[in-house]
């Protein structure tokens, strides 16, 4: 229980792209700290200068910010003694995250500052451009700091590290030390083409946990903008995003026709969206309903057969659809038709069919001011009766109940 609160906080933190970690007693995960931006810059630069001043310096119930050279922030603290696994300090690094995206005048002048050849001028604004962007600092802080005391049951105090606190005493090596190819927009891609395959991966197995982990590292991999408008930009990665679900839901095995359905809804709202919260929120949302659609509708792994009776079902539920009607378009035995179709998906054709003809009455009584008879027929049950009896047997609510409860819940 204790070592899940650490979990949660390093999660949700990782979760909306900002780095969180417990350094190592060991100091094996310092490069962490910067995002490996150092080693990646200099010859042969070490941490343990910042692991020895972050020991000194921060205090058990502080949660102390830092901004670097480079202009980064980052925030530290330490975690009770109860909460950390074996191999642990007590000190968690947050960060690097930057206050606004620097454009490339300023990320120059801090090349100019820092003395580092104007040749690898890209390798530096890919890292920039990678780095999560905290709008309002401030309140960010204090979130942090209100989830910390209330996981960890210390009430953390905001302090910032003095100015002449150095956190990376090495990057004041003079100019030799810098490499010469740091590769940093080189192994960037190379990541983000990694985070991207396994991203697309959980999406066409409808594995939404992992698939929405991946999306928060993803995003931390910033494409370099298009336009100066940060919100065409936001769409312009909501795009992105869509694309890439169409194709993993497709490999996961989705008929293109729910595809192209989903596809559509959502490029229509990527146009309407009107904030950069709203992207945000809508990239979650298209990430949930692409899982949904895989496990709703793949058919990976099915025989031919199975595929096709899944096929007719969704497009054709309001017909008279049974056993005998599919062993007949088959030429198969009722018997041999029904075991095949039950041991490939787990469940009987008949209940197959119910369930799709209840996905579509859900759909209808959220959607619609449809009289619960309309609905049933709608659905494909010319008994009123049995349709409420389906429905009840599979939400625990007769559709009058569920209609008045969706009602109830909107006033």
């Amino acid at each position: 229980m204790e070592l899940n609160c650490l979990e949660l906080f390093l999660n949700t933190l990782n979760g909306i792209n900002v780095n969180a970690f417990v350094l190592k007693k060991d100091k094996s995960n310092l490069e962490l700290i910067d995002n490996r931006f150092r080693t990646l810059l200099y010859e042969d630069f070490v941490y343990t200068d910042a692991f020895d001043l972050l020991e000194r310096k921060i205090k058990e119930n502080s949660l102390m910010r830092k901004t670097d050279e480079f202009l980064f922030s980052y925030m530290f603290l330490r975690v009770p003694e109860e909460y950390l696994s074996e191999g642990d300090s007590s000190c968690l690094s947050i960060g690097p995250f930057s206050e606004r995206r620097r454009n490339r005048e300023e990320i120059y002048h801090i090349m100019q500052k820092k003395e580092i050849p104007e040749h690898l001028f890209n390798d530096i604004a890919a890292f920039y451009d990678a780095v999560p962007v905290v709008e309002n600092a401030l309140s960010f802080e204090n979130v942090v700091r209100q989830f910390a005391t209330g996981l960890f049951g210390r009430e953390y105090h905001l302090e910032y590290l003095p100015e002449d606190c150095v956190l990376f005493l090495g990057s004041n090596k003079i100019l030799r030390t810098v490499k010469e190819n740091p590769q940093m927009a080189k192994d960037t891609i190379a990541e983000r083409y990694h985070v991207e395959n396994e991203l697309m991966e959980a999406i066409a197995a409808g594995d939404y946990d992992r698939a929405h982990d991946l999306h928060g590292k993803f995003v931390t991999y910033h494409i370099r903008p298009r336009t100066k408008n940060p919100l065409r930009n936001k769409q312009h990665l909501a795009i992105v995003l869509n694309t890439l679900c169409r194709k993993a839901v497709e490999a996961g095995g989705v008929h293109p026709l729910y595809i192209d359905d989903l596809s559509t809804k959502f490029a229509v709202l990527i146009n309407e969206v009107s904030s950069l919260s709203d992207v945000n929120t809508l990239s979650s949302e298209m990430i949930h309903k692409y899982c949904l659609l895989v496990k709703n509708h793949a058919m990976k792994g099915y025989s031919a057969v199975t595929k096709e009776i899944i096929s007719y079902i969704d497009f054709h539920y309001t017909e008279d659809l049974n056993l005998n009607y599919f062993a007949g378009m088959f030429n198969m035995s009722k018997t041999y038709l029904s075991n095949l179709f039950k041991k490939e998906t787990g469940v009987t054709l008949t209940d197959f069919i119910h369930q799709v003809r209840m996905r579509k009455a859900i759909t209808l009584i959220n959607s619609s001011a449809l009289p619960i008879t309309a609905i049933a027929t709608a659905c494909g049950y010319n008994d009123i009766n049995y349709f409420i009896r389906v429905f009840k047997r599979t939400y625990g609510l007769s559709p009058k109940q569920y209609q008045k409860s969706i009602m109830f819940s909107t006033h």
